[in-house]
């Protein structure tokens, strides 16, 4: 008798002489040309009909009749932005009790009502099949009788099956989970770039741009509608247009006030980077300082960083055939759950046990692999709209409006520059030479370092002082001691420092004055400074 290996051998002994054993066989030139495959591969080329791999894009009547199902719109009461009073109520005492009373109110659970009768199904045939056919039944007396057809196999097996592939259900599971819930954080830590980045590029260009240069009050409502309608496209772009695109064409005749750059985004292709060029267009307009308009593009290009990242979430998934193995591996374990516990049961009535522990078990499963299908697309869930209006445009439009009033940008003037530098202001008196430009750039000839001019809360330098005409003794010092008295093409001396010591005095704080206006305040605070001295 020959053994199953000899079989074996014997078998591919033949296919090897009758030569259909090229698969087995060395691969020699002739079976290189057979392996070769057209460059323009096609389903008729290679012998196999691959048509049904490609995932077709839905039209706009299968996309909006997908958007009225219950799970589309359970979408829009998720995007939630939280309260101190939120946070509280999350932290009650009776948070698991009230969970619970609401499990069948929940959305995961009526979103997986079709899964879930398709297992409740299953179960109970079961059980019906075992009981009145192939096992047999107990009637409310307590007497056994045999099943119609009891020459037919019970539909049991044992739960040992089950339990070796829990943890590669469990793996893939937790894989699933956790990607997905990465893939939100990065969608969320996005709009956080670019809640900060558009609340720095308003601080940055009103307050530089009204402290050296007079900005009409048009030009600063520029920057913040393009600020703000960046959000708003970046938003537009990453929901479904049968939702935003009608409220965002009102947002753009009701929000942007310059109604030819509004209709120059409505028209754009791609909407966030054409705020993006309005947004530098308008930082362009300003003029300001180099070094000023350095660090506001680099905000800029944090945006545009943003816009990248939120991209590469929205248009690129967690690759298809990953959730679909996972969904096919769950379901085939939750439907035949119902043979593995059918034994394990025996003690319950007749084993109708089975059917409410399959649907407990199927219910935490298919809640797991849910959840991860909500939070894989991020966008659609996070509080995008109250994040555009409540978190950027109500601080960027109230920093437009500070700037506006000349509130926290005091204008020092075209031709300004002589400083104040009375004793009652600082102490030190600075003369400035004379330069048309009060912005210059001082190259030091005797050293690599540059007086570079800084602005502190919309004045010139600190303390009202360009920070490049201090003294070595004084904070804050940019040159070196020899070019503070390195002497000009005249053989002057470039600055005139005159030290003007004064006895501190102790404000009195029944009588201080109360700063009512940002020069003011400004002579309050350095005084305040001379007295800690």
């Amino acid at each position: 008798m020959w053994n199953k290996l000899d079989l074996l051998l014997a078998c591919l002994l033949l296919l090897n002489s009758s030569g259909r054993s090229t698969a087995f066989a060395p691969i020699s030139n002739k079976n290189k040309k057979l392996l070769q495959i057209p460059a323009k591969t096609t389903s008729t080329s290679i012998g196999v009909k691959l048509d049904f791999l490609e995932q077709k894009t839905p039209d706009d009547a299968e996309t909006r009749r997908l958007l009225d199902s219950y799970g589309e719109k359970s979408r829009l009461y998720r995007r939630n932005v939280y309260s101190s009073a939120d946070w509280v109520r999350s932290r009650r005492p009776k948070r698991f009790r009230n969970n619970i009373r609401t499990t069948f109110q929940s959305g995961l659970v009526r979103q997986l009502q079709p899964e879930l009768t398709a297992i409740v199904t299953v179960s109970v045939l079961v059980v019906l099949y075992n009981d009145c056919l192939a096992v047999g039944y107990t009637d409310f007396d307590g007497v056994k009788h045999a099943g119609l057809a009891p020459f037919l196999p019970p539909l049991e097996l044992p739960i040992i099956a089950w339990s070796l592939t829990t943890s590669a259900l469990g793996l893939l599971l937790a894989f699933r989970t956790n990607v997905s819930y990465a893939r939100w954080n990065e969608g969320r830590t996005a709009w956080g770039k670019v809640i900060n980045d558009s609340r720095s590029i308003a601080r940055m260009a009103c307050i530089w741009s009204k402290s050296y240069k007079s900005i009409n009050d048009e030009s600063l409502q520029r920057l913040g509608d393009a600020i703000c309608s960046f959000s708003r496209s970046l938003m537009n772009r990453t929901l479904p247009p049968q939702e935003d695109e009608a409220n965002f064409v009102m947002y753009t005749y009701k929000k942007i006030k310059d109604q030819a750059y509004a209709k120059t985004l409505r028209q754009a292709k791609h909407r966030p980077t054409a705020a993006l060029a309005e947004l530098t267009s308008a930082i362009v307009d300003f003029q300001l300082n180099p070094l000023h308009q350095v660090e506001v593009e680099h905000a800029v290009t944090g945006l545009c960083d943003a816009l990248g990242a939120s991209e590469r979430i929205f248009t690129s998934p967690i690759p298809r055939f990953y959730p679909r193995h996972t969904s096919r591996f769950l379901a085939f374990w939750l439907l035949t759950l119902p043979i593995g516990l059918y034994e394990p049961l025996n003690e319950s009535w007749n084993h109708w046990a089975v059917i409410p522990m399959t649907v407990i078990i199927a219910s935490m499963l298919l809640g797991i692999e849910e959840l991860a299908n909500q939070m894989e697309e991020p966008f659609s869930i996070l509080p995008m709209e109250k994040m555009c209006e409540g978190s950027i445009r109500v601080s960027v439009m109230e920093q437009v409006e500070r700037s506006q009033k000349g509130i926290q940008a005091a204008f020092c003037g075209e031709d300004s520059h002589l400083i104040d530098a009375s004793p009652e202001n600082i102490r030190t008196s600075v003369i400035a030479p004379e330069n048309p430009d009060p912005h210059w750039l001082k190259e030091s000839s005797s050293s690599s370092q540059v007086g570079l001019p800084s602005v502190v809360n919309g004045v010139n330098g600190v303390n009202g002082v360009d920070a490049s005409a201090m003294s070595p003794e004084q904070p804050h010092w940019m040159g070196t001691a020899d070019d503070a008295f390195a002497p000009n093409p005249n053989g002057e001396s470039s600055y005139q420092i005159h030290a003007q010591e004064e006895e501190p005095k102790a404000a009195d704080p029944k009588t201080e004055p109360v700063a009512t206006t940002f020069e003011e305040y400004m002579k309050n605070r350095n005084q305040e400074s001379l007295d800690t001295r």
